[in-house]
């Protein structure tokens, strides 16, 4: 499995963020509201791939209290953080598409709808990164000479 690029992330986010424009353009006005608690998930989702990462790093470098890690689990936990790096990618762009359609409005809902695909923008591109780490701390460490 080849690392994820950076590059293929801002191309994922970006296309996101074209098509959630477009198609927040057209169907706008029949939406439901977005729920208040849309970035919490997310948030919890990048907290849990830290804690991960930290643990599969300490216990790659070797056993913690005496147990090690499986193989599996380290793979189980690299395909956990390449999916949620294209996922929140993806996601992000799609509410970075929403919220610069709904900075245009005047509405009041438009203003609430803004500030919770602000934060859950913001909260994709934190499990980004958190899923950039989990896949870096997956890698084994280099033989020491």
């Amino acid at each position: 499995m080849t690392p994820t690029r950076l590059s293929s992330l801002v191309a994922l986010f970006l296309g996101a963020g074209v098509v959630g424009l477009l198609l927040v353009r057209l169907v706008y006005g029949d939406l439901p509201p977005l729920p208040g608690y849309a970035p919490v998930p997310i948030v919890l989702l990048a907290v849990f791939e830290l804690g991960l990462a930290r643990a599969v790093r300490a216990r790659l470098r070797g056993p913690v209290r005496g147990r090690s890690l499986h193989p599996l689990q380290v793979a189980r936990a690299a395909v956990l953080a390449k999916a949620s790096s294209t996922g929140a990618a993806l996601l992000g762009g799609a509410y970075a598409g929403l919220l610069v359609q709904v900075l245009r409005l005047r509405a009041e809902q438009a203003h609430t709808d803004a500030l919770v695909s602000a934060g859950s923008s913001a909260a994709c591109l934190l499990l980004v990164l958190a899923a950039l780490l989990l896949e870096r701390s997956c890698r084994t460490p280099d033989p020491q000479p």
